[in-house]
């Protein structure tokens, strides 16, 4: 994110206030102590009961708002996020857009043109991922744009976790929703993981959007509710050639020394029928 705006005409003050007007609408009066009037035609709060609760002016929340404002205040920015019943990632998530936290420092930011960026651009060193020969790994950079992977990652995911793809357009793929009971459960938190780990100003996360947006409602109606939340592990049901839907695990981690990348590995419980599916493939990948 560039300081005050960007090639996309996305500026920080502009995420914030859409940030803020999102957030706004999904809290409830009753839930924040007003009681309910006939008629009311606010979704949510209205930005007086904000700003009340925030103990700051309602001309200056609106200033904030309307992306008026440059630099809030922890202060200011500690009491909206009580008024709005932010979670810690929320409130994680709006003190980068006030603050224009940068996941990506200036030495280590990939050229971003709203592709992908090439194989072996801009990564650290994955060797140690081709030796992980029992556990498919895969790296992703802010936008989920797969930009590392090892052998086995790539036939768990059938074509959906080689180099170049993307995390979260892979997810809305229909392979993976026909074999997914749980998919439109799970999908929330995909896409507030995109919104949590992306830059608001990023050409690439504005394609991705776009094109998700386009083919998916669903997408569609959960972007709109601005959440951001890292992913969590949990349960993965795989498709793979040969053996149907297999039931495997999945977990993320940061990569310290490459800020703004994630490290996903996907496993099997000990003795489980997907470690011996694994085992099969890691020996036909040797």
């Amino acid at each position: 994110m560039t300081q005050g705006g960007s090639e996309t005409g996305i500026t920080r003050a502009a995420a914030l206030g859409d940030y803020l007007r999102a957030r706004r609408g999904l809290v409830r009066p009753e839930d924040a102590g007003f009681v309910p009037e006939d008629g009311r035609r606010v979704a949510g709060l209205r930005r007086t009961e904000v700003a009340a609760l925030a103990d700051v002016s309602a001309d200056y929340y609106l200033r904030l708002e309307q992306g008026r404002d440059q630099r809030p205040s922890e202060e200011v920015l500690a009491g909206i996020g009580r008024a709005l019943r932010l979670d810690e990632h929320a409130v994680d998530y709006l003190f980068r857009l006030a603050y224009d936290v940068d996941l990506f420092p200036a030495e280590r930011r990939p050229l971003d043109t709203g592709t992908p960026a090439p194989a072996g651009r801009s990564i650290p060193d994955t060797t140690l991922l081709d030796h992980w020969s029992d556990t498919g790994a895969y790296i992703t950079d802010g936008n989920r744009d797969i930009v590392a992977s090892n052998a086995l990652a790539r036939r768990i995911g059938g074509g959906l976790l080689d180099v170049g793809r993307n995390d979260v357009l892979g997810y809305f793929d229909d392979r993976v929703r026909s074999i997914a009971p749980e998919w439109e459960v799970s999908a929330p938190a995909v896409v507030a993981a995109l919104r949590f780990s992306s830059d608001p100003s990023s050409p690439r996360l504005q394609t991705i959007v776009e094109d998700l947006t386009a083919r998916s409602p669903l997408f569609a109606r959960l972007w709109a509710r601005h959440d951001a939340r890292p992913l969590a592990g949990g349960p993965l049901r795989a498709s793979i050639d040969d053996f149907g839907t297999v039931e495997l695990q999945y977990q993320h981690l940061l990569v310290p020394d490459w800020p703004g990348h994630q490290l996903t590995t996907v496993f099997a419980e000990r003795g489980s029928p997907g470690a011996a599916v694994l085992a099969y493939l890691a020996a036909r990948a040797d």
